[in-house]
């Protein structure tokens, strides 16, 4: 099922909705709120298939009209506003023509989205999962600096940590985790990915392929950053799939991400 929403910019998106079959639960559905479906849908639809989806409702954002992965859009939605250069996508010589604006998804997400299908659809309020991958990755875990309360998991499938000169680890670094303590926080990644960033062409090697990495350092950036919510008293997992690359990594990781927001046994605190 598919419906189309726009927000207070008069930006539009694309949701697509997987509903399960029969009477809801009491207290409703649980939630996964899934970014970037261009990527993600398909790998979750797989996940929700092999697993049994009839218990979880799944609502993915993407971009409408719907079609291939935008990079321009991507960048618009998920990242801020850059404070330094960074590879042009995908390693072309054009130029981005959108600046980041995370800030405008977050409050549509949670201003228009999330009250509008908590009150259509019976959905458990207090088992909510934000879901995101690469980019969109990043964006969750800037969701869970900004706005903690929105959201019981969060989950960042190999998250572009890297971009612009790897500026969130410096902020979460800064940041008062207080108010995050009550979420649980799944952070994943490919350990082939460490050397090949996502913005990396295959042509791109020598000197000039530090540049075009943009020095994603995708396993150690992942790896450091769980460390560091776990010191802060924030529960953290991270899971490391061994062989699987940032494209390949989309199943493991998809499947991970539903049973972290399926498992009832050990609500946050």
């Amino acid at each position: 099922m598919h419906e189309h929403m726009t927000s207070a910019k008069q930006r539009d998106y694309a949701i697509s909705l997987h509903l399960p079959q029969g009477d809801p639960p009491e207290g409703g559905h649980a939630v996964v709120w899934l970014l970037d479906t261009p990527t993600t849908w398909a790998p979750m639809q797989q996940a929700l298939d092999a697993a049994g989806g009839d218990d979880m409702v799944v609502i993915g954002v993407g971009w409408d009209p719907p079609g291939a992965v935008d990079p321009d859009l991507r960048r618009r939605d998920f990242t801020q506003p850059a404070r330094h250069e960074v590879p042009p996508p995908r390693g072309s010589a054009d130029a981005w023509h959108e600046d980041g604006d995370a800030d405008a998804l977050l409050a549509f997400l949670t201003g228009t989205l999330q009250p509008h299908y908590l009150d259509a659809l019976p959905l458990d309020a207090a088992r909510q999962t934000l879901v995101g991958h690469s980019l969109s990755g990043l964006f969750v875990l800037q969701a869970l600096i900004a706005s903690p309360g929105s959201f019981q998991r969060f989950v960042a499938a190999s998250p572009s940590i890297w971009w612009d000169q790897a500026r969130f680890l410096e902020e979460a670094g800064q940041a008062d985790w207080g108010a995050a303590r009550h979420a649980r926080v799944l952070l994943s990644v490919g350990s082939d990915e460490q050397v090949v960033g996502p913005e990396k062409p295959p042509e791109i090697e020598g000197e000039h392929e530090a540049a075009m990495l943009g020095e994603p350092h995708m396993v150690d950036n992942a790896s450091a950053l769980a460390e560091l919510l776990q010191a802060n008293g924030v529960d953290c997992r991270f899971r490391l799939f061994e062989g699987e690359t940032h494209r390949s990594v989309l199943a493991p990781a998809m499947a991970a991400a539903l049973a972290f927001a399926r498992d009832a046994g050990n609500e946050p605190g």
